[in-house]
């Protein structure tokens, strides 16, 4: 029988195509990120160039593959960013490591979190069902986000530490779901649905949700609730929008992520 041959007409070796992931997972967490922000602010000052974030961080050189991997991923999150020669602490970086009151750095590792557009995919994915067990999740982040073999693992592990911390599991209290957290509003005042205050929620003005004819307490409690879910949901939209906006000024149009923000805008009305 004759042998057939391997090479292509032009007597070369096929090419294996294997289409790359063009969805972005980190493989050091939100964390390990905010460590970075946390070396710039304390021992750089507030700013540090790549040389003296190396050292900060322990790394031998700025050609590290761990280094480099690092501060991508604390610049995925946007807890981090770039300035010249020098990288900062972003206002986001700040409010995690600065809160001016209690669940404000909470709200900014999920913002963070929310930053990687890889894990606002799977949380969409996944939204009101169950996470399949770890070889699913694996098969589903190869199949479904084309995350290369050779990375499952550890694209896997990051993923579900950082939501970890982010708190899309602290509503079950178990690594089943993804759940978007909630957060009390400052003393005195209830989030409304545009992130802003909406005013006292004690019940003796006229804030939302008053005169409801029980009892008082109870009512502002709910209504604060649901207005920092909504909250919460609105700050998330902003981040897509604000996403969609920067990628349009440099001329890289997202029709999935403006499908995204339709959808959302949809079920708000």
């Amino acid at each position: 029988m004759a042998k057939i041959s391997s090479l292509t007409p032009d007597g070369d070796k096929p090419k294996l195509s294997r289409k790359r992931s063009e969805i972005r997972f980190p493989t050091y967490g939100v964390a390990d990120s905010i460590a970075v922000a946390k070396a710039i602010h304390e021992r750089g000052g507030g700013k540090a160039n790549a040389d003296q974030l190396a050292a900060y961080l322990g790394y031998k050189g700025t050609t590290n593959g761990a280094y480099l991997a690092r501060v991508g991923a604390a610049r995925l999150f946007g807890i981090i960013a770039k300035s010249g020669h020098f990288f900062v602490v972003t206002p986001l970086g700040q409010q995690i490591l600065m809160p001016t009151y209690p669940d404000q750095g909470k709200q900014g590792v999920m913002t963070a979190f929310l930053n990687v557009e890889g894990y606002r995919r799977v949380i969409e994915e996944f939204k009101g069902k169950a996470l399949p067990p770890d070889f699913g999740m694996k098969n589903a982040l190869r199949n479904t986000f084309g995350v290369v073999p050779s990375r499952i693992d550890v694209v896997y592990r990051v993923l579900m530490d950082s939501a970890d911390d982010a708190g899309f599991f602290a509503t079950r209290g178990a690594r089943t779901h993804l759940v978007m957290p909630t957060f009390q509003p400052p003393s005195g005042t209830a989030t409304g649905a545009d992130g802003g205050d909406t005013g006292s929620s004690s019940g003796t003005g006229g804030g939302t949700g008053g005169g409801n004819g029980g009892d008082s307490s109870n009512g502002n409690t709910g209504n604060s609730q649901q207005l920092s879910l909504q909250g919460v949901k609105a700050r998330y939209l902003q981040t897509l929008i604000n996403m969609l906006e920067e990628k349009s000024k440099n001329g890289e149009p997202d029709e999935a992520l403006m499908t995204r923000i339709e959808k959302l805008l949809g079920e708000q009305t």
